[in-house]
């Protein structure tokens, strides 16, 4: 993540895989991408359980 431009791309990845072990689809990944301050709390008091 301390490298320019890559940290971006490694965050996008982290993103979308953190919404993957929560047993989501790549749309609610892209939601936790674009608009994180409603798609965490979402993920966060949903019922969804980490699948790992």
């Amino acid at each position: 993540m301390f490298i320019p431009l890559v940290n971006i791309v490694i965050g996008i990845i982290v993103t979308l895989k953190l919404a993957k072990v929560f047993g989501k689809d790549i749309g609610f990944g892209l939601g936790l991408l674009f608009l994180g301050f409603i798609f965490y709390p979402i993920l966060a008091f949903d019922s969804s359980k980490y699948i790992g």
